[in-house]
């Protein structure tokens, strides 16, 4: 009987070669969990901050993302589309792209115009085919108020208010409302509206799929009168129009044209974890440049965890 359980007990004799050390063990799962990771990344889903207000209050400042990659890729076949959820971006999809002028850049809009559609604004109402669009997701600034922050610069305060936005019901001044304002009280002549530098029709050579190295309009001092009312415009073939929710406070479409199909990235489906940045709703993440900002991001949000995350907002799904 010893004999037998002692038999048991032995471990057979392997190949010259096949051991393996524990360094050969610990390296092969790291490498094969860093496949899987890079796969998914690239693939499947991303990760995404919030880092500014042109979303809000559909997504806040400090809402972290899982991005579905997955849903916008071309399929090569037919079958495939059939057998996996793959399609085109629709009008009311929340997007993920390269910024058209910058494309190291990833933004967040919602898709409100698709290739086709005739787009006009007017008093800050989006018109998409002649109908009005809007909604509880579509935010205005109704009214500024300005205050002076910690470090002595004048800030506005303001929550903006959720829609829907019938003609009926003030959305506040335009910017061209403003500017007739400004020159009644200075006596001064307002600045003309201008043609929006990127409607097709006008300028058909300013529609490119890459406006990368451009400059978009209302910087260094200029001043901008057609964000407010755009005249109607058709969306051109492979591209699409994004605005974000806060209208009065994103720099979108209006500003620097369409995105190209090809910079789509993806579609936010969940909110993993919603971290105020500073303690308040209102205070601009702070987008890590170097290994330095990752950790101090990482290091500000273990300390700060459970009385800066937002409960109610952790697992939610954005629409």
């Amino acid at each position: 009987m010893a004999e037998v359980e002692q038999a048991h007990k032995q471990v057979p004799e392997l190949p010259p070669g096949a051991a393996k050390g524990a360094f050969r063990d610990n390296a092969e799962v790291i490498c094969f969990a860093v496949m899987l990771i890079l796969f998914f990344k690239t693939f499947v889903g991303q990760q995404f901050t919030i880092p500014s207000a042109s979303m809000r209050n559909t997504l806040m400042i400090g809402d972290h993302l899982l991005a579905n990659k997955f849903l916008f890729a071309r399929p090569q076949w037919a079958w495939e589309e059939r057998l996996f959820p793959m399609r085109a971006a629709r009008r009311g999809d929340i997007i993920v792209f390269r910024y058209p002028m910058n494309r190291d850049q990833d933004y967040v809009k919602r898709c409100v115009a698709v290739a086709g559609d005739r787009v006009e604004i007017h008093d800050k109402r989006l018109f998409i085919n002649g109908d009005l669009v809007t909604g509880t997701f579509e935010h205005h600034r109704v009214s500024d108020e300005v205050i002076v922050n910690a470090d002595g610069q004048a800030a506005y305060k303001f929550q903006p208010e959720p829609g829907p936005w019938p003609l009926e019901r003030f959305a506040g001044m335009t910017q061209y409302q403003q500017a007739l304002e400004l020159a009644r009280l200075t006596d001064g002549l307002p600045a003309p509206p201008k043609v929006w530098p990127f409607n097709p029709e006008a300028y058909p050579e300013t529609v490119r799929a890459n406006r990368e190295g451009g400059t978009p309009l209302g910087r260094d001092g200029e001043p901008v009168t057609f964000r407010d009312d755009l005249a109607p415009f058709t969306v051109p073939a492979g591209q699409v129009m994004a605005m974000g929710d806060n209208r009065d406070n994103s720099e979108d479409s209006r500003y620097w044209g369409f995105v190209p199909v090809d910079h789509l990235r993806g579609r936010p489906f969940m909110v993993w974890w919603s971290y105020r940045e500073g303690g308040n709703d209102d205070t601009n993440a702070k987008v890590p440049e170097n290994p330095g900002g990752v950790l101090r991001n990482f290091v500000e949000g273990a300390r700060y965890f459970f009385v800066r995350t937002r409960w109610d907002r952790t697992g939610t799904l954005p629409r």
